[in-house]
């Protein structure tokens, strides 16, 4: 990663368009929306884990954003979402 979160959330973003490509039915109608409400404050996002509900990662442009993302998804009526605080530390 080389601390670049930029670079990182980029990896992530091609990462997803690969994984789509491959199976077109990897995404649905609420994932699609939820990554697109998230767009503006991430520099990228994908779905991990097995399936069968997984995980969807979010990589906040920066701290700031990543507060009000939370807030957002957390009390907002559009999404019944679980918000689980994480972060990368860029220190060596």
């Amino acid at each position: 990663m080389n601390c670049n979160v930029d670079e990182l959330g980029e990896i992530m973003l091609e990462a997803w368009t690969l994984h789509q490509e491959l199976d077109p039915y990897c995404s649905n109608e609420f994932v699609d929306k939820l990554f697109a409400f998230s767009d503006r404050y991430c520099c990228g996002y994908k779905l991990v884990g097995a399936g069968g509900g997984g995980f969807a990662l979010l990589l906040a442009k920066d701290a700031e954003r990543a507060k009000e993302l939370s807030r957002l998804l957390e009390q907002g009526p559009e999404f019944d979402v679980k918000v689980y605080n994480w972060n990368i530390s860029l220190e060596s």
